[in-house]
């Protein structure tokens, strides 16, 4: 039986497969390919290489090649992917052209912004226009910058779903404000120098996600409640659970940012989640119970305060794009469940061998 991410691949090879002759014979340039979203997208046009005709070449950048590497295998005999190693400031293109862009790369660790946040934020700022001017003068038609729902600054139950005309802005002092306030930038930045000669930009505002390498030892809550509940080990929330998120999985985001990119409207800004609510309280008792775990809270709610809302509106994606979410959370709790507890499996039983090789 195929794993839970072959299947994910497989769906969204049927739900974007008329998409893919748009690529083929084209060349793809990829930063942040070493993280979550990133991955994803070299997993996905991997699969669609091996399983159509479509003759897709990809450039990918990364700070550290070798986790690459080590994280996808198949990378290391792949020769239709060049992985280049460098910063989104100031990385070379190998010679050749490039057909879109896609501007995946993370802005850094939470410690990295909690040590210079300023450092951070400039890099965001910096490199989308290092990677947009690269993508230029290769000649790329399209590029996708991928944003962030949080420079629509904070929001509070209760609260109607957040749209792309949203005019809330990040307002702190601390690192997660002046980096929400940099992609807001960045995307500024893109939009105010297009020209005949640039790149159409499409904007993708990603909301909170979910499934197949999502980290679980990160900043994120999903995917730290899944790594405890694979471990065996109690699930804890570190606040009082009551913010309310959503989660758009890992097929369904795919399927988006491959539409948005080669669909999109130029100029122009789409929100990518989820439209279900969830509070982290209720996040954590779903993953428990699908795990026979256990639940610890950090904090009591504290009556009459405010939660924190970060559900997205999304009636622009399916209206002009006609996307859809097909997974529910449950479903993408047990798929992630279940990808990362075969992972775990695979890793034990290779370091058993190599123990006693």
């Amino acid at each position: 039986m195929p794993d839970v991410l072959t299947q994910d691949l497989d769906d969204v090879l049927a739900r974007t497969r008329e998409l893919w002759p748009a690529l083929s014979g084209g060349r793809v340039l990829l930063t942040g390919a070493t993280g979550f979203i990133g991955t994803l997208l070299l997993e996905s046009i991997a699969h669609a290489r091996a399983r159509t005709a479509a003759d897709v070449r990809v450039v990918a950048l990364a700070r550290d090649p070798d986790r690459l590497r080590t994280r996808l295998p198949w990378v290391a005999t792949a020769q239709w992917l060049q992985v280049v190693r460098g910063d989104t400031r100031t990385f070379a293109l190998p010679a050749g052209t490039i057909d879109v862009a896609i501007h995946a790369a993370s802005t850094g660790s939470p410690a990295e912004l909690a040590v210079n946040p300023t450092d951070v934020a400039r890099m965001v700022v910096d490199g989308s226009c290092h990677v947009r001017d690269v993508a230029r003068a290769a000649g790329a038609h399209r590029l996708l910058q991928l944003s962030s729902g949080s420079v629509y600054g904070t929001h509070y139950v209760p609260a109607p779903r957040i749209t792309e005309d949203d005019p809330g802005q990040p307002r702190g002092s601390d690192g997660a404000s002046l980096l929400a306030r940099a992609k807001r930038e960045a995307e500024h930045a893109l939009l105010v120098a297009a020209s005949p000669t640039t790149p159409a930009v499409m904007i993708a505002r990603g909301f909170a996600l979910c499934g197949p390498w999502l980290p679980t030892d990160y900043s994120f809550a999903f995917g730290n409640f899944v790594g405890a509940a694979v471990r065996g080990e109690p699930i804890v929330v570190s606040g009082d659970g009551t913010p309310v998120r959503s989660y758009l999985y890992a097929s369904d985001l795919l399927v988006w940012l491959w539409t948005i990119l080669l669909r999109g409207t130029p100029a122009r800004a789409y929100n990518v989640g989820s439209e279900y609510p969830i509070t982290i309280s209720e996040l954590a008792q779903r993953v428990a119970a699908q795990c026979d775990g256990t639940v610890r809270r950090g904090a009591s709610p504290v009556p009459g305060s405010a939660a924190g809302w970060y559900v997205p509106c999304t009636t622009r994606a399916r209206t002009e794009l006609g996307l859809t979410e097909t997974v529910s959370v449950d479903e993408a709790i047990a798929r992630t469940v279940r990808w990362w507890a075969a992972r775990a499996s695979r890793d034990r039983f290779r370091s058993t061998r190599e123990n006693h090789a």
